[in-house]
């Protein structure tokens, strides 16, 4: 299995491409001139029906607008969201969001970029924002684990219509614990091998956190007042402790959960493909093996002939 990109590569590209100053071109009298910026408006879509838009405006070439709607945004605003695009943005952040968004990052092209930024450090850090906002509602819940300040408030939000991520911090550990559903069969089908092998990865992986899966759900649940099974595929737990968080790997803890979903649902459509193609190759193979089971049939046409050399014709 692979690891996704943290970053929507199409808004990268985009914005790297609008902080690159504009190429030098030759006028009519064949002197070298600067290039003139031209206005866009690119609208694209992210995983968790997450929408962004990038937008430099023809009265204003010198400010690009890059905005994201975030349907989980006001759940996680309070426990970390909002904490997180002011850490990481900083300055970049608009004050009062585009209509229709959530947050607006407003960026300098005249190169007054912020300090210790560089064009490309900066377009990798926009092309991570939704990694980096949903990211903040783990990092809320794992930063006051690593400042022994745990136990706080259990906490939800809906990462998707179909996926809700739960938090149950600790002095100890903090739980996440993902309600999972699927409309389709064959996802849930192949949904629940995916979320075996998780929990059969703990028994090779000593270090790793441990795991469960299950239709019922987990006893922690109890404070949503979730005690039964609710109809959805199940609940995958993980129990992240401390020392998963130290030495640096926070970080790395916070993306990979934070995209757990993306990567679920990636990994269904490729095995799907997979299965797909092996299943015309094997049948064009049996296509193949009848063909050559095939008896072909004597031409009746042809004349045939006696000992004598007469020509033999078959009574009617």
């Amino acid at each position: 299995m692979i690891l996704l990109e943290n970053g929507n590569r199409i808004l990268g590209e985009t914005v790297a491409a609008q902080l690159k100053a504009p190429e030098v071109v030759q006028n009519d009298e064949g002197q070298d001139v600067k290039g003139v910026r031209l206005p866009i408006d690119v609208r694209l879509c992210d995983f968790d029906d997450v929408s962004y838009r990038v937008v430099v405006d023809a009265s204003s070439l010198n400010l690009m607008k890059v905005s994201m709607a975030l349907p989980c945004w006001a759940s996680i605003e309070a426990q970390g969201g909002a904490a997180a695009r002011d850490r990481i943005y900083g300055e970049l952040v608009q004050g009062s969001p585009e209509a229709g968004f959530d947050i607006t990052l407003a960026i300098p092209l005249d190169g007054a970029l912020p300090a210790g930024e560089t064009p490309a450090s900066l377009s990798d850090k926009v092309a991570r924002l939704k990694t980096n906002i949903v990211g903040g509602a783990f990092d809320f819940h794992f930063q006051a684990l690593l400042d022994g300040k745990g136990n706080g408030a259990a906490t939800k939000f809906n990462q998707r219509p179909d996926t809700t991520v739960f938090f149950f911090p600790r002095a100890d550990r903090v739980t996440v614990v993902y309600s999972l559903e699927f409309n389709e069969r064959v996802d849930a089908a192949i949904a629940k091998v995916f979320m075996q092998e998780f929990v059969d990865a703990k028994r090779r992986i000593a270090a790793a956190p441990p795991c469960s899966f299950s239709v019922n759900p987990p006893l922690e649940l109890k404070e949503f007042g979730i005690t039964e099974p609710t109809g959805n595929l199940g609940f995958l737990q993980f129990a992240v402790l401390k020392s998963h968080l130290e030495g640096g790997r926070k970080a790395k803890v916070i993306d990979v959960l934070a995209s757990f979903r993306s990567y679920l649902q990636y990994h269904l459509k490729c095995s799907k493909s997979h299965f797909h193609s092996r299943m015309r190759a094997r049948v064009v193979s049996l296509l193949k093996m009848l063909n050559r089971a095939k008896v072909e049939q004597p031409d009746d046409k042809k004349e045939k002939k006696t000992m004598a050399g007469k020509t033999f014709i078959r009574a009617a």
